[in-house]
């Protein structure tokens, strides 16, 4: 379900340069009540979010996998806590905020 009272939505795409290395969605602190994650559909690996000590290697993986085209929705103050990293060079996500 979506958020009662929303002020905005934004949106935004982040990739994973390296495979291994954890990146943030978000540069900054971004304020945010909802967050939806998805996949991008041309991914060949998987796609892991978690916090800050985020693995997407099968063998030590913590976090949430994510296969092309697979959502997940969270609830988050902030976008900056999230982080993403990746089995494969260069894939990643897209996704959608709510204020």
């Amino acid at each position: 379900p979506i958020t009662q009272g929303v002020a905005g939505v934004s949106d935004g795409r982040k990739t994973v340069t390296t495979a291994g290395t954890r990146v943030a969605p978000v540069a900054s602190s971004t304020p945010a009540r909802q967050v939806f994650i998805t996949a991008l559909s041309g991914n060949t690996g998987t796609v892991v979010v978690g916090g800050s000590t985020v693995v997407a290697s099968l063998s030590t993986r913590t976090g949430v996998p994510l296969d092309a085209g697979d959502t997940l929705a969270i609830d988050v103050a902030d976008l900056s806590h999230l982080y993403l990293d990746s089995t494969v060079n260069g894939e990643g996500v897209s996704f959608l905020y709510l204020t």
